[in-house]
Order: structure tokens, then C-alpha cells, then sequence
């Protein structure tokens, strides 16, 4: 089985990101094993026939990447997917990946997705943003060559980025916080055989490992504006934490508090097993609050229909507390669920990005005023 997986890679060892918020809070975190990125993928442009065959996920859906390791080799994650292909068949697939320290620095080929027969290393190349070198390039000149294929077994297709104006303001999630990072905008034609598309990317300039936070590209022959064929963005950033004061924190203050870390099989009710440490954390705060009632609520997207969208949301809630029923002794009648499906949007639906932030989990706790009522 070959899957079209959307490639995220690591941040080199010892460095840290520090986030700059507009009015949203500051962040930083460690790019050390147990960080996990999520990414956003929508894929809706039609495949070449004699591509027709290749089992490639189609639609919106999540990639989760988590670091393993990080030394002076480079970065190892592992990837993990879970969508539908082409043919409407479910696929789950778990990929490792090891990016070079020395591609980092000075590739100018960057693979978008990942395959299941892909090699451990593909020699040349950058993930989950572009290089040092293209990145300083861009900063320093206004212009930098570059060069991307779709995944590894497709054609590459190169041309010139070209940086625009002033930085944008680009929403992500750390550890449940919305944080504004300062993104750079680069756009350009990328010509493959006689064909070429619009191709932009928003890059957040770490100066260890650059990251593109939103890259798409258009149809073949089309211009800018366009509407994108494949959209990839980062939503959420997580990491374990070895206290969970500031959920306490978070929650007693507000009464209501989305809890980061936790992920389930597409489209299902199912738990993936990235989802231990943010259980972890729910259980602690509950075993430490055992006269207060809680309430695990899940929320959707408004993909499908309102009856559907609640069923699942129900589920979900209802997976998280059977979770800490069976692996943490939690006591269910301190705790209760409910769906609210995609009735109460944090943001907008008409987004990518805006879709997945809506997919979460809130816990609720009974204050015995309306500080927790929306």
C-alpha cells in the first residue's frame, strides 16, 4: 500500500521556537521527543489519469507528527495517518522519517506528503518547511530558487519564490493557547514539464528550522488568487508537561477549558494512543477536584449532517470518559458527557483551519454560575 501522507519534519536539536502573539499570549516550546504537530490537509484537486491508481488520502483530514529523537544526525519522527483514499477504502498508516541535519541547512527540495514505501531518508530534501538556506535567501535577497514535488515518487516542480510585504499574523494552537506567529509570505510559478501552477507558502523564520505554517498550491495553468488543489497548514502544537497546574489553573478560573492532546481515528470515536498524556492530565485534575462534577463535551466541524455531527461529538465525549473509567479508576459519576456537534464553532467553517480548531474536547467544570455557559 502506497499513501499520500503530508510530510512534517522536526526543528534541530537544542532550539526552541519562541512565538510572538498579537494580544494572544506569548509561547515557546521544546523540540524535544514527545512534541507533537498537527497538520490540517485538504486535498481536492483532480489526479492526472495515469496517476489514478496510486492510493493518495482525499478530502480534509489530520496528520499527527511526533518527534522521537533529535541529535546531531537530524530529526526522527513518525508520521501517522488516517483518511480515505480514492477509492472511498479507509487507510491508517504510521511512517517514520529521518531528516538530515545537513538538508535542513542547505536543500532546496522540500517533499510535501509521505509514502509508505518511502526510505527512511530521502537524500535532499525537506519536510515540514524549507531550509535555512532558502529561508536566509528569501529574507536577505527577496527571492530565493526552490523546488517541490507532491511526495517522493512524483515529479518535482521548481521556479522562484518571490517574498511579499509585510509578515502575517497566522493563528496556531500551543498546548490549547491561541498564538499568533509571525508568518512570511513567499509566492511563485512552479513549472513541472509544460505545466505550471501558483505555489505560496507563510514560513515562520525559526533560525534553526524554518516552518511552513500554511503552503498550497493551485491548478495547472491558473494564477494568483487561486483556489487551492492542496492545502496543508500546522493547527496545533502539544507536548507533554509535568504539571498540570495550568489546566487546574485554566479550568477553576473559567470553569471551562479545551483540553490539548487528545485525537481520534478519522471520522470515529476511537482514542489514538498520542492521546496518553492529555488523558493523564484530565484524570490528575479530576482525582484532585473529587467533589466537583465535570463535563467532557465534544464538538465537531459541520462536515456532514447535524445529526450526524452529533452522534459523533456524543461518542467522543463519551470515549474520553470511559477512558478514565477503565485505565484511571475515575469514578463516572462525578463525570458526565454530551455532543454539541458543530453548534458551537470557536471559528469559522468557511477555513481549513477554522474546521479543525472546531474538532475538540472541552472540559466543563460545575462553578454554579454561568461562567461556563457559551
Amino acid at each position: 500500500m502506497r499513501l499520500l501522507r503530508t510530510g512534517m519534519r522536526a526543528i534541530p536539536f537544542g532550539c526552541c521556537l519562541f512565538a510572538g502573539s498579537a494580544g494572544a499570549g506569548t509561547a515557546d516550546f521544546p523540540v524535544t521527543p514527545g512534541v507533537t504537530l498537527v497538520l490540517a490537509v485538504s486535498n481536492s484537486g483532480p489526479p492526472r489519469p495515469e496517476q489514478s491508481n496510486e492510493h493518495i488520502a482525499q478530502g480534509d483530514y489530520e496528520v499527527i507528527v511526533r518527534i522521537t529523537d533529535v541529535d546531531t544526525k537530524g530529526i526522527r519522527q513518525t508520521a501517522f495517518i488516517d483518511a480515505v483514499d480514492q477509492s472511498g477504502e479507509r487507510r491508517q498508516v504510521t511512517i517514520p522519517r529521518l531528516v538530515r541535519t545537513e538538508d535542513l541547512v542547505k536543500s532546496r527540495m522540500q517533499v510535501l506528503g509521505f509514502l509508505s514505501s518511502d526510505a527512511l531518508i530521502l537524500d535532499g530534501t525537506t519536510a515540514l518547511g524549507p531550509s535555512r538556506l532558502v529561508t536566509h535567501e528569501l529574507l536577505a535577497k527577496g527571492s530565493a530558487a526552490y523546488s517541490f514535488r507532491s511526495f517522493s515518487s512524483r515529479d518535482s516542480a521548481s521556479g522562484t519564490l518571490v517574498r511579499g510585504g509585510s509578515n502575517i499574523q497566522f493563528p496556531v494552537l500551543i498546548n490549547g493557547l491561541r498564538v499568533m506567529l509571525s508568518a512570511m509570505v513567499a509566492r511563485g510559478q512552479m513549472t513541472s514539464g509544460s505545466s505550471t501552477r501558483p505555489f505560496e507558502q507563510y514560513i515562520f523564520d525559526n533560525p534553526q528550522h524554518p516552518i511552513s505554517l500554511r503552503v498550497a498550491y493551485g491548478p495547472r495553468g491558473g494564477s494568483f488568487p487561486f483556489k487551492a488543489d492542496f492545502a496543508r497548514e500546522v493547527v496545533r502544537i502539544d507536548w507533554p508537561r509535568a504539571k498540570t497546574s495550568g489546566l487546574d489553573e485554566a479550568l477553576t478560573k473559567t470553569c471551562r477549558v479545551e483540553v490539548p492532546g487528545i485525537y481520534f481515528d478519522f471520522d470515529r470515536a476511537t482514542l489514538k494512543p498520542q492521546s496518553k498524556e492529555a488523558l493523564d492530565q484530565i484524570a490528575a485534575v479530576v482525582q484532585r477536584l473529587p467533589s466537583r462534577h465535570i463535563s467532557v463535551e465534544g464538538h465537531t466541524d459541520n462536515i456532514g449532517g447535524d445529526s450526524y455531527n452529533d452522534q459523533l461529538s456524543a461518542r467522543r465525549a463519551a470515549a474520553v470518559k470511559t477512558a478514565l473509567e477503565r485505565d484511571y479508576a475515575i469514578h463516572g459519576a462525578n463525570v458526565s458527557t454530551q455532543g454539541f456537534g458543530a453548534r458551537r464553532p470557536l471559528e469559522s467553517n468557511e477555513t481549513l483551519a477554522g474546521r479543525a480548531r472546531n474538532r475538540r474536547v472541552e472540559l466543563v467544570l460545575d462553578c454554579g454560575h454561568d461562567k461556563s455557559a457559551r
